[in-house]
């Protein structure tokens, strides 16, 4: 088995920049993802979507940022692997013992646990057709958005995955149909005053998918007025359904973590640390009692940083919790 300071689980974006932040502070650690790939929901969820919330960078394509990310955590080498789903944290007499694929295989002194909302799939909305034309038109994510050009396109939902959805869409679609089941949206304001003003996107609201037709590929969609009941069709190229994902958080049988009552998020105190001394946990999937939580990758970023520093300081005592700023620093 390899030895290690830190072991990072997750290399979505707040793990990829905890693996810069090691290396920043001298920390020899590896990061294990699960996915063949890293980046986490970004190529999975919004890899088309451009990102506004990330310090210094006025706008970025979601995958750029991505790429860039993964090229900053590798600017001291710590090791990234991929297709490496940790599947147990065991406490040993010095540290933990790392089971990656059902398989011993790594030690290391502390862990990080950055594994996001967990193991994901797309909420779906069940029914007739759903599953017989998924990639046959029907998809929960907009991966190319240049497929869209020139066509018809249902989005359902209602949140700020569907708004911005379809005013990206806008740009190349011709015509845009977003579907709701409720009377009220809970995308932010401004996602949802730039859709409403667009002449492309035609808002429809109280209204349920009921059933989805085609042949080979998606030709129409049977819609159910949820306050009336009646039903009706309507011809589309391409259906996005994106009403939410599900996230399922990752178990180790070994430790027992403390988690919110949800059980989705773990409980960490203001340094970041589990109730396993030796255990942090920081971004989508941890929760400080009483806080609320705030899925961006900016304050992710924030919470790694303090979360390094704690960690630094749990491995070598006499080290200072604040690591110098960069700028005074040769790299």
């Amino acid at each position: 088995m390899n030895d290690y300071e830190l072991v990072i689980i997750g290399a979505g974006p707040t793990g990829l920049f905890a693996t810069f932040l090691s290396g920043l502070r001298d920390i020899k650690s590896i990061t294990l993802e699960a996915l063949d790939y890293t980046g986490g929901q970004i190529p999975e969820l919004y890899p088309e979507k451009t990102v506004y919330d990330v310090q210094g960078i006025p706008r970025i394509n979601a995958m750029e940022l991505r790429d860039k990310m993964y090229e900053q955590a590798k600017m001291f080498n710590n090791e990234i692997a991929l297709n490496s789903k940790v599947t147990d944290i065991i406490q040993s007499s010095d540290g933990f013992i790392i089971e990656v694929n059902g398989e011993k295989k790594y030690t290391c002194r502390a862990v990080l646990i950055c594994t996001g909302i967990g193991d994901f799939e797309p909420r779906k909305i069940g029914c007739p057709g759903e599953n017989e034309f998924y990639h046959k038109g029907v998809d929960y994510t907009v991966k190319d958005i240049k497929r869209f050009s020139d066509k018809t396109v249902a989005v359902i939902g209602g949140g700020d995955a569907a708004l911005d959805y379809a005013n990206e869409l806008a740009d190349y679609a011709k015509k845009i149909y977003v579907i709701h089941h409720s009377e009220k949206f809970k995308a932010a304001e401004k996602t949802l005053k730039n859709a409403l003003s667009n002449n492309k996107i035609q808002v429809i609201m109280n209204t349920s998918v009921t059933k989805i037709s085609g042949d080979n590929y998606i030709k129409n969609i049977t819609l159910k007025n949820e306050i009336d009941k009646t039903e009706k069709n309507m011809d589309i190229d391409e259906m996005v359904i994106a009403i939410g994902h599900i996230g399922k958080a990752n178990v180790f049988k070994s430790v027992k973590l403390e988690t919110n009552a949800t059980g989705r998020n773990i409980m960490v105190s203001q340094g970041y640390e589990t109730n396993i001394k030796g255990i942090y946990a920081v971004g989508d999937i941890a929760t400080i009692e009483g806080e609320a939580i705030h899925p961006l990758i900016a304050v992710d970023g924030g919470d790694a940083y303090n979360a390094i520093n704690y960690i630094k300081k749990f491995l070598t005592p006499n080290a200072s919790i604040f690591g110098g700023h960069s700028s005074n620093l040769n790299i």
